[in-house]
């Protein structure tokens, strides 16, 4: 029986999930179909339903979906619980319909590719307060690192940070992104992550403050062609990195998640960049 899968979003038509996604069925010597569906979210609760009655394993979400995604499941993994978005629907064999964030397992696991570590006191600053950032910000907590939060928005700052546990809350500091707020939020930081739209940094305003990065790393979850970012941090970060690396570590999770079993790694990343 053939495997079906998708990812779902408002624009996915350069997606590279489904070159991932095909290449770990490859690798594990699976049947599987995997495609891209841009729906808008006027009809994305009909889409998702349509798929289910069509017979779809899984479905992969991302922006703007992520928190209708996490109220179309019935049942939630923890990641997916206390950051409040999911990017994976597992359809269950009972019947139910399970939510699961692996964006911090991605991330994660990027960063550690990117050689940083991330621990006890670590500091990351977080760019953004979205669905694409919550899953990270509750893995980044959960590992103990200290997390920086800059948000345009404070408030949707705040409500991320009050979904945390406790523990995990009183590692999250939120600082408005205007002014001087980026410069003082990097002071010391190990990295910075970015998980706002590549375009953000082309403002002026919003990439001011990066000559405090000192040497540390980069990670930005969006890619493609070169980003305003990766130019304004050139000559400034340690090291940069782009979001296929987290995109094929988050996908490699998602499919462990709904198959059972994990796929290799190096075929994923091979046809990551041949999609490029």
């Amino acid at each position: 029986m053939t495997i079906r899968a998708a990812v779902l979003g408002a624009d996915v038509s350069k997606s590279r999930s489904p070159a991932i996604h095909n290449a770990a069925f490859r690798a594990l010597g699976i049947d599987g179909d995997y495609g891209a569906i841009s729906v808008g979210p006027e009809a994305f609760d009909a889409r998702v339903a349509d798929l289910r009655a069509q017979g779809y394993r899984y479905l992969n979400v991302t922006i703007p979906h992520k928190a209708a995604a996490f109220a179309l499941a019935d049942r939630h993994g923890p990641e997916a619980r206390v950051s409040g978005a999911v990017n994976t629907l597992l359809f269950e064999a009972d019947g139910g319909v399970r939510g699961e964030n692996t964006d911090g397992a991605g991330l994660l696991a990027a960063l550690a590719d990117l050689g940083v570590a991330v621990g006890a006191g670590r500091v990351v600053v977080m760019a953004g307060a979205g669905g694409a950032a919550a899953g990270a910000v509750e893995a980044l907590t959960r590992a103990g690192a200290e997390v920086r939060l800059i948000a345009r928005r404070p408030d949707v700052a705040s409500e991320l940070r009050a979904r945390l546990l406790d523990e995990q809350r009183a590692r999250v500091t939120i600082t408005p992104w205007a002014g001087d707020g980026l410069a003082r939020a990097l002071a010391g930081a190990a990295v910075l992550v970015s998980a706002v739209p590549a375009a953000v940094w082309a403002d002026g305003g919003a990439a001011a403050g990066l000559d405090a990065l000192a040497g540390a790393a980069v990670l930005e979850m969006a890619y493609g062609a070169e980003t305003p970012l990766a130019v304004a941090v050139r000559g400034k970060a340690g090291r940069y990195a782009d979001g296929l690396g987290m995109l094929v570590h988050q996908a490699a999770h998602a499919i462990a998640l709904a198959l059972g079993t994990s796929p290799p790694l190096a075929p994923l990343f091979a046809a990551v960049q041949r999609a490029a």
